[in-house]
């Protein structure tokens, strides 16, 4: 029965956590609710965890809760609110932005927004030299290794938006940078729903200018969709393990050819074909073939480097 050896302990258990909760005796609201949410992942349990958490000045574990479940905050607007608080009272204003631009939250944006500017001021006094080490250490992302490169972003998550954009656009410029990181950069950016043109240095060593306000996903892109019908319909039957591996390198190389996916994909099967070592069954110039494979020898020189790169790291852990 996991937490409780029967339905009616779960039952009492409910009943004594929801009375610690009306009594605002938080810690043991958060303790009985925290079994319950283990027992059951119900959005209930869920957002009655994070409030106890919260009161109860636990702000880090009801981060990480409510964080499971993002979207059940989302419903109303004591609920928007309470992930909201949650969020600030971890300087995580990135994530805050990004959930203040999410269409559900339309009705809150506004508030929400002026309730960030005001945290982010406040904490650029409280928080200033914790700001200017995140800031330094996001803005040479480049020095590091690739899973050192995404922990500095998670912690660079949490500056003021102003900083971080400040990083963003100088890093989106950084030829060291590796392609996936570049990628997940510009998806913060759509995340944010800004507005404004950035520059980017791409795969071919040229710097472009990109309106992040036109960005969409890497799935929404036209390649992008016409490859996962493919993989579906004619691999996902045939070879379910070539699929996987399949659907794995594609992946990847599409988050690194983003945003100019459809640019240079422009016949998504062949190169799905190509990919897989299979014989190309649609109409293509060997002209076209062999702009294919310079392509994917270059992601794969990319690929390659990143996972080298993990197992270095994977092999240095005792």
């Amino acid at each position: 029965m996991g937490e409780f050896s029967s339905p009616a302990a779960r039952e009492q258990a409910v009943e004594k956590a929801h009375q610690a909760f009306s009594a605002e005796e938080w810690s043991t609201a958060a303790d009985l609710f925290e079994k319950l949410y283990n027992d059951q992942q119900t959005a209930e349990f869920n957002r009655y965890l994070v409030a106890s958490l919260y009161h109860d000045e636990k702000y880090l574990a009801a981060e990480q809760f409510a964080a499971e479940q993002d979207a059940v905050y989302l419903a109303t607007t004591e609920t928007f609110q309470l992930r909201l608080d949650v969020a600030l009272k971890n300087q995580q204003f990135i994530f805050a932005r990004e959930f203040c631009a999410l269409p559900a939250a339309e009705a809150w944006r506004a508030a929400g927004l002026t309730q960030i500017t005001a945290a982010e001021d406040a904490s650029r006094q409280t928080l200033a030299e914790t700001q200017r080490v995140l800031a330094k250490q996001f803005y040479h992302l480049g020095d590091g290794s690739f899973t050192e490169q995404r922990q500095r972003l998670e912690r660079a998550r949490q500056l003021p938006l102003r900083e971080f954009m400040k990083g963003v656009q100088y890093l989106l410029v950084d030829p060291f940078l590796h392609p996936l990181m570049r990628a997940t950069l510009l998806e913060e950016l759509l995340r944010l729903r800004t507005t404004q043109t950035v520059q980017v240095h791409w795969l071919d060593d040229q710097t472009y200018p990109v309106d992040t306000g036109q960005l969409q996903p890497v799935g929404a892109s036209r390649a992008a969709q016409t490859m996962q019908r493919y993989l579906h319909e004619n691999l996902a039957q045939q070879d379910p393990m070539l699929m996987a591996n399949i659907s794995q390198t594609i992946t990847l190389q599409l988050m690194m050819l983003y945003p100019f996916i459809d640019k240079i994909i422009k016949n998504p099967v062949a190169w799905i074909q190509i990919a897989a070592q299979q014989s190309v069954t649609d109409q293509a110039s060997d002209a076209e073939l062999e702009e294919i494979n310079v392509w994917q020898h270059r992601l794969n020189r990319f690929m390659a480097a990143l996972f080298g790169s993990i197992d270095d790291e994977n092999h240095e852990k005792p």
